[in-house]
């Protein structure tokens, strides 16, 4: 076996592979047994028939197609074995000589995992951010407790500020209806900021079954792109029309909500919980720092494209959970309202996913220098958390003994004992 090779753009390394005549034979042989072994020929039993007739009922193109594919299969460990390269992904195969009984000529394209030459992290210091929280903080929260368990009662006199209002809601641009612009039961507070601030005052006093029409000028920077810049119409219909009782927020308001004697263990629960959310948040912005600072002084080869096309892929999967999870919206609504396609969003996108395989990059790179690995008892406890995590998740469950998942907790390990060593040495 003959192996050329040509480093190309992008880090990807081309071998040229040939296999002589002689190399082929075997798998010549191989293929047409293959097919024979399946092969039904009249007169003789399936798999039976003499490998001559077979040769000449399906021809010498099948047998070759078969013999290829055996002897790429075969070959790709030794290739990879004397090529002694880290790739990204299975590689991209070109045929450029095949014909039957004859040599065969390959060629493989592989990413490689890209090579980086560290900063010296030892010397780097990051800051991090004290975690607190402030009055105003447990204040909101507690507001926000005391409004969901709000009383509503149903009233006919007009709505004023503090009113919930159920209303149908069509929306007008130069005379045409907006798409998506129609809403029929839309729930909403009067005085709370629903699609902008003038909205609820152009409503207030309203009467149910009353229509109230006018017009919202939204800011250039507004989010929805499809209404930024531009002078809405509104037609409203107020349908019903609720006054809100809010709960005082007493020890009886506490005790209410389950496990509390009093407000200010209300008040010291949430801000707990509060601190915990922040600490996290203040961790990870600490950990994004110290890799981006660390990538900014070390070097790197070329990142082949279909690692970032895979950290993309990803990208967009969290972003769609997201926008489903926490705006509550369909991802294709979303888009509509960003005014951009999917294609337009992931070429937004690139420059992070750049940066998120450099930290990736550099938490390997880190984590063999400085040898750092995982214990057999760690991957014990980390599969025994999981059981206990995923009890009645079968699926999960079945997977944990796999060597791919194996494989995959561990490097899960290492990645987060590499981070806390980063933590420590660079704060």
């Amino acid at each position: 076996m003959k192996i050329e090779t040509q480093k190309l753009p992008k880090n990807i390394l081309e071998a040229k592979v040939t296999l002589s005549e002689e190399e082929m034979k075997p798998f010549y042989l191989k293929a047409l047994e293959k097919i024979a072994a399946s092969f039904t020929l009249p007169g003789f039993r399936r798999g039976a028939a003499p490998l001559p007739l077979v040769r000449l009922e399906v021809g010498e193109y099948k047998i070759t197609d078969e013999a290829v594919s055996l002897a790429i299969e075969e070959k790709y460990g030794e290739i990879i074995k004397k090529l002694n390269v880290e790739i990204a992904a299975p590689p991209q195969v070109a045929l450029e000589k095949v014909a039957p009984e004859n040599e065969l000529i390959f060629k493989l394209n592989f990413a490689l995992i890209p090579k980086v030459k560290l900063a010296n992290f030892k010397k780097i210091k990051t800051k991090k951010e004290i975690s607190e929280i402030k009055e105003e903080e447990i204040k909101k929260f507690l507001e926000n407790l005391q409004e969901s368990r709000a009383k509503q009662i149903r009233k006919e006199s007009p709505g004023v500020i503090g009113d919930l209002v159920k209303a149908d809601i069509e929306m007008f641009f130069e005379g045409a209806t907006l798409e998506n612009g129609t809403q029929k039961d839309a729930v909403f507070i009067l005085g709370k900021n629903y699609y902008l601030k003038e909205f609820s005052q152009n409503l207030v006093d309203a009467k149910i079954n009353e229509m109230r029409e006018f017009a919202l000028d939204y800011p250039s920077d507004y989010l929805d792109k499809k209404l930024a810049g531009k002078r809405i119409d509104f037609k409203v219909k107020i349908k019903e029309i609720f006054s809100r009782e809010l709960p005082p927020l007493d020890d009886s308001f506490a005790q209410s909500l389950g496990g509390f004697k009093n407000i200010e263990e209300l008040k010291n629960q949430i801000k707990n919980n509060l601190l915990e959310e922040k600490k996290g948040k203040t961790e990870q912005k600490f950990e994004l720092e110290i890799l981006k600072e660390i990538a900014g002084q070390s070097e790197f080869e070329e990142i082949p494209n279909i690692l970032i096309e895979k950290e993309l892929t990803k990208m967009m999967i969290e972003m769609e959970e997201s926008v489903k999870n926490i705006l509550k919206l369909e991802f294709s609504d979303y888009l509509n309202m960003m005014k951009k396609t999917k294609d337009e969003l992931k070429k937004e996108f690139v420059p992070q996913a750049e940066e998120r395989i450099k930290a990736a990059l550099i938490i390997r790179e880190v984590a063999l220098k400085e040898k750092i690995n995982v214990e057999e008892k760690e991957l014990e406890e980390e599969k025994e958390r999981l059981k206990r995590i995923y009890a009645d998740k079968k699926e999960i469950l079945d997977s944990l003994d796999k060597e791919d998942f194996k494989n995959y907790l561990e490097n899960t390990i290492i990645n987060r004992k590499t981070i806390e060593y980063l933590k420590k040495i660079c704060a």
